[in-house]
């Protein structure tokens, strides 16, 4: 692995706006969660500390003129936000898997599962 499945580089994260996790905002209908570069949910330690943060938060800015950026798009596609800043649509589906089977032996779970173990949770 290394690059990006658009071949440009690895993520260093990724917010994540979901209904499922952390409810927030005006009707508890959203939440933010962020995972590190991986895919993997950050540790307690970044996130107590983030939440730590957004208890400073004064105000914001937004970037004016910005395009309008459409998470659908084909990999690759890049939006220039400033002449210094811009967001890439990737896919680490690939870098993660890779990740995944560098940790695990997928085989030998295959032929463990089959096997005739049980587990009970």
């Amino acid at each position: 692995s290394g690059g990006g499945e658009d071949g440009e580089g690895i993520a260093q994260g990724g917010i994540v706006l979901t209904a499922s996790h952390n409810p927030g905002g005006p009707g508890e209908d959203f939440g933010i969660k962020y995972n590190e570069g991986l895919g993997q949910p950050a540790d307690e330690k970044f996130t107590d500390t983030l939440y730590q943060k957004t208890l400073e938060i004064a105000s914001y800015k937004t970037v004016a003129d910005s395009p309008d950026i459409d998470l659908n798009a084909p990999v690759g596609t890049n939006y220039q936000l400033t002449p210094t800043s811009a967001v890439t649509i990737i896919d680490p589906f690939q870098n993660y898997l890779d990740a995944l089977k560098s940790c695990f032996d997928f085989d030998q779970l295959r032929k463990f599962g089959s096997s005739g173990f049980s587990i009970l949770f």
